[in-house]
């Protein structure tokens, strides 16, 4: 019985994962970007800024079979880099580094990270932004 007791309380320790909120994808060419994304947080930059977006202000819908994004970008405050204006653009995923890249319209904007309801883009390795999506 003992030996039973352990090898429970192993089996529930090994099956642990402190990757909860990775993306599981059950199509493997999909990148899980498909739908819309919000743009809620810019944080960076020479003088170091971070500043919050409401939801719907800055809007990413990415289509994936298509390979291209639809930004819909209603800031009006000029402080706030917010990448792209509204528009249509392509889009791709490359590795660079052993890092995802998020490529739009052939202009690499850094460092990608995607979870399940919030991605983000970083390029402060240049001295640029770290750019926070939110489903």
């Amino acid at each position: 019985m003992k030996y039973f007791i352990y090898f429970f309380a192993s089996l529930m320790i090994l099956s642990c994962s402190e990757d909860d909120d990775v993306v599981f994808n059950p199509d493997p060419n999909s990148l899980g970007l498909e739908g819309e994304w919000n743009l809620i947080n810019v944080s960076g930059g020479f003088i170091g800024i971070n500043e919050n977006l409401d939801k719907g202000t800055v809007v990413w819908d990415f289509n994936e079979t298509d390979k291209n994004i639809v930004i819909v970008n209603n800031n009006m405050n000029d402080m706030i880099n917010d990448i792209f204006p509204s528009g249509t653009y392509n889009f791709s995923m490359v590795m660079m580094n052993e890092n995802k890249e998020l490529i739009i319209n052939d202009r690499s904007l850094g460092s990608f990270e995607l979870t399940n309801n919030e991605f983000t883009i970083d390029e402060q390795f240049r001295d640029g932004f770290r750019y926070t999506f939110q489903r």
